[in-house]
């Protein structure tokens, strides 16, 4: 099985993450975003290979696994159109999240206010219960 995958629109927070989800995963990585920040250069330290400015179809790889793009890329994109065009698997960054979600048990918390407070209230609890079943010293 091919195991590369190429994310558009790599420098969001979720992206990134996913990103080195894939690369922890063994996968080759690489994607574009619009413009660089403190995320692409920590994935180009990680070893994602990152293409910055406008998005070049020449990127694309016809032996990619899939392609994940950000919800904000528009349908005319070169890249996402030339992947459509090779017949690369395309998926939407809440479509590729949602295959991961049906492998491991999935917390997720969503809202418009408090999702920072739910989600360290969460973490408390989780670590709380971990360490109520561990048999080591701390």
């Amino acid at each position: 099985m091919k195991k590369e995958v190429y994310f558009i629109g790599i420098g969001g927070i979720g992206m990134s993450a996913l990103a080195r989800y894939f690369l922890s995963e063994g996968f080759k990585v690489s994607g574009s975003d619009i413009s660089p920040s403190i995320i692409t250069k920590g994935l180009k330290k990680d070893g994602v290979t990152i293409h910055i400015g406008q998005n070049d179809p020449k990127y694309i790889k016809k032996d990619f696994s899939f392609i994940i793009y950000n919800p904000a890329i528009p349908k005319n994109n070169p890249e996402l159109k030339k992947a459509k065009k090779l017949g690369i698997a395309c998926k939407l960054y809440a479509e590729a999240l949602g295959d991961l979600t049906r492998k491991y048990k999935t917390i997720a918390i969503a809202g418009s206010h408090g999702k920072s407070t739910t989600t360290a209230m969460t973490s408390l609890m989780l670590v709380s219960r971990l360490r109520s079943h561990c048999y080591c010293r701390h």
